[in-house]
């Protein structure tokens, strides 16, 4: 009986395991819907959460995507750089290329016209040595001349010692500075067609072949004028002035005109009169550029008259008579300058029609 009992309770035990875990299983089953709905729900939650991280993620940059940024931004300005700077390379090669087109035009027709390329200081160089040579020359005549200063004075002279008086000397050193005085005036006289030239010299590199001609018959008719300008001076004006300036002296008072003065005066006036027998190389060469016409001229004579006579008061002693003496000069050549712009006018226009 005992044996019979002990597999009973064994049997008993077994079946009370076996609800002990159908309960738990039962529990489980009943749990398990709860527990995977809460599961269900977090992981959703999770989701959310990780999706709102990567949107953040992605919408903040993080210090390697910072760094490609820069570095494509750098080289998309190099490349913009690199491409300008080859634009700009690109246009300084064409501008240097049609520098040097202009340059070797120009080098060509300078060489046609006899013109050597030189540099600044080349050109400074050529003209220190043409104004050594001209003022070297002047140092010379004027040397030369000193020891005939006294017959040049004698000639300067002459239009008022005609008048049966002398002139005065007031200092010691004024004897020695006349004689200085016109030993200049003559070497500039004597060495003037030497300063034109080199003058010309100088130039003519830069002027065309066919403005050469009329240039230089400008020049030489300008020394030409100046020369009978100053001969008209001395021979005409200077000694008609000179004896009805001494008339206008009372009885009473002597006339005590010093050297020194004498040669101011007629240093100014002759000066003056050359300068005055330009005016037709004036207005020729203004007429030639297309400056000035003939009925320009013509309309403004009356101006030219009121000029001429403050002009002559400004070189010449205050006096009416030598204001008239190189007034009425003037507008002589005023009218003279007239028919020469007419005469200009007309070859200018021939020339044209026929190059038409």
């Amino acid at each position: 009986m005992a044996k019979n009992k002990e597999p009973t309770s064994k049997k008993s035990e077994q079946k009370s395991e076996k609800t002990d875990k159908s309960s738990v299983v039962k529990k489980k089953k009943k749990t398990t819907p709860e527990t995977t709905n809460s599961s269900n729900t977090t992981h959703k939650k999770d989701k959310r959460i990780d999706k709102s991280k990567a949107s953040k993620k992605a919408t903040i940059p993080q210090k390697g995507d910072k760094k490609n940024t820069t570095q494509k931004k750098m080289k998309a300005m190099a490349k913009k750089d690199s491409s300008k700077g080859f634009i700009s390379i690109h246009k300084e090669k064409e501008d240097k290329s049609r520098e040097l087109e202009v340059a070797d035009e120009m080098s060509q027709k300078a060489l046609e016209r006899g013109d050597v390329p030189m540099s600044v200081v080349g050109h400074l160089d050529e003209f220190r040595s043409r104004l050594i040579i001209t003022l070297s020359a002047i140092i010379i005549i004027t040397l030369g001349s000193f020891f005939l200063s006294e017959q040049i004075l004698e000639i300067i002279n002459r239009p008022f010692l005609a008048t049966g008086l002398k002139l005065n000397v007031f200092n010691l050193t004024e004897g020695f500075i006349l004689r200085l005085k016109a030993s200049l005036i003559a070497a500039v006289l004597i060495s003037l067609p030497l300063i034109i030239y080199e003058l010309w010299k100088y130039i003519q590199p830069a002027i065309n072949t066919d403005d050469r001609k009329f240039i230089f018959g400008s020049i030489l008719g300008s020394i030409l004028l100046f020369y009978l300008g100053v001969a008209f001076t001395y021979l005409l004006t200077l000694p008609f002035a000179i004896k009805m300036l001494i008339s206008f002296t009372p009885e009473v008072m002597a006339n005590t005109i010093g050297a020194s003065k004498y040669l101011n005066f007629v240093l100014l006036f002759s000066l003056g009169m050359g300068l005055t027998f330009q005016l037709p190389i004036l207005v020729m060469i203004l007429s030639k550029i297309g400056i000035i016409t003939p009925a320009l001229l013509i309309r403004q004579r009356k101006y030219a008259v009121v000029l001429s006579w403050i002009g002559a008061a400004m070189i010449t002693p205050p006096d009416v008579l030598t204001q008239m003496m190189l007034a009425i000069p003037v507008m002589l050549l005023y009218e003279i300058s007239i028919i020469i712009s007419k005469i200009v006018v007309k070859t200018k226009k021939k020339k044209d029609f026929n190059s038409s």
